[in-house]
């Protein structure tokens, strides 16, 4: 008997500073760099680049869900695994209490159990992939690999992405040979077809909150709630049949398709699970398309802003080995600079008088 028990959703310095001090500029550009670090190393589902190549995926923003039936004697399981490409997973807050994955959570697995008595309940929550540090697991440590450049010859014939997403650990505190680390891959692939919310199921446990799931895609496929007992199907196949299998509608052809998940992958070092995700947001043509936003006043503004600062950056370099500058005086054109907010004051004024006029005095001015 296959079993579900879900519910539909959805100053100016001295000159006579020490010659040991680094020139400001130079620090406040280093300031700079090492402030940019952690920002670049996360993970924007927008502009995800892989071997020059950006994809954006925004479009699939929220919680997408895979469900599973196992027949694991003497109960069934079925486990429902939970992906937001685009940030953590928001759990809605009538949720109980050990039920959920914890805050940072890019991908949660849930497993219950029902017996023959009729009895059921949770077995297990795996955090499998977040920003986990402060409950136990690690960094979102993502990899992406463009297909096309894969040294894998059965790679490069496919066209998208694969997207590691880490950071997971299952359980999160107790000794530490006991515990696992977690991951997920992911291959986005190519369908201009589908928009990716395809023979979605639909959990109560997740909050949208502006993703995508369960909205129309291009086949007016809008996402079911997860079925009666009778009408329940696991890719044609019996449950008592060994290994875990997706369910899914009768007919449908699901866009996010469950490939395995593994406690011991090869390298026994990760419990992993393997998704394909069929998605026109994947193709290289959609990633050209972005592109285009890019026009003349983009580049302009890029072009100026780089001219500036590197028109900046050299001058002071050369004042500083050339002149043993500091402070303002490192500044190219220093003095202009230092009397620009006097320059500015001095035309505001100008233009307030001019604006006013010289009133009933015929155009002198009181004495």
């Amino acid at each position: 008997m296959r079993w579900s028990p879900f519910a539909s959703n959805p100053s100016r310095s001295s000159s006579s500073a020490s010659p040991s001090s680094a020139p400001p500029m130079l620090s406040l550009l280093s300031l700079a760099l090492v402030a940019a670090q952690p920002v670049a190393a996360m993970l924007a589902c927008d502009h995800i680049v892989a071997d020059g190549t950006r994809f954006d995926f925004s479009k699939l923003k929220g919680p997408h869900s895979v469900i599973t039936a196992q027949h694991t004697p003497p109960t069934e399981q079925n486990t429902t695994y939970t992906l937001d490409l685009c940030g953590p997973l928001k759990r809605k807050g009538n949720v109980p209490k050990g039920e959920e994955c914890p805050n940072g959570s890019w991908a949660c697995a849930i497993k219950r159990w029902k017996n023959a008595d009729g009895a059921s309940g949770i077995g297990q929550v795996i955090p499998l992939a977040g920003s986990l540090e402060n409950h136990g697991g690690k960094a979102l440590d993502h990899k992406v690999t463009r297909l096309k450049s894969s040294d894998s010859n059965a790679d490069s014939q496919k066209e998208g992405v694969r997207l590691v997403l880490q950071g997971g650990r299952y359980p999160l505190d107790g000794p530490a040979k006991d515990r696992q680390d977690q991951r997920v891959i992911v291959e986005l692939l190519c369908d201009m077809a589908r928009e990716g919310t395809e023979g979605e199921w639909l959990v109560d446990e997740y909050d949208p909150e502006g993703g995508k799931s369960g909205e129309s895609g291009d086949s007016g496929d809008t996402g079911d709630a997860p079925p009666t007992n009778a009408t329940m199907a696991v890719d044609g196949v019996s449950l008592l049949e060994a290994g875990e299998k997706q369910l899914t509608r009768d007919g449908a052809n699901p866009a996010l398709i469950f490939e395995s998940y593994e406690v011991h992958d090869a390298d026994s070092e990760f419990g992993t699970l393997r998704l394909t995700w069929h998605t026109k947001y994947a193709c290289e043509s959609m990633a050209d398309a972005g592109r285009e936003h890019w026009g003349f006043f983009t580049w302009f503004v890029i072009i100026v802003f780089l001219g500036t600062a590197s028109y900046l950056i050299f001058g002071s370099w050369l004042n500083y080995n050339r002149y043993g500058a500091r402070g303002w005086d490192l500044l190219p054109h220093g003095d202009t600079l230092r009397d620009v907010p006097y320059l500015l004051k001095d035309w505001v004024r100008l233009v307030i008088n001019t604006l006013q006029g010289s009133g009933s005095r015929g155009g002198y001015s009181a004495v």
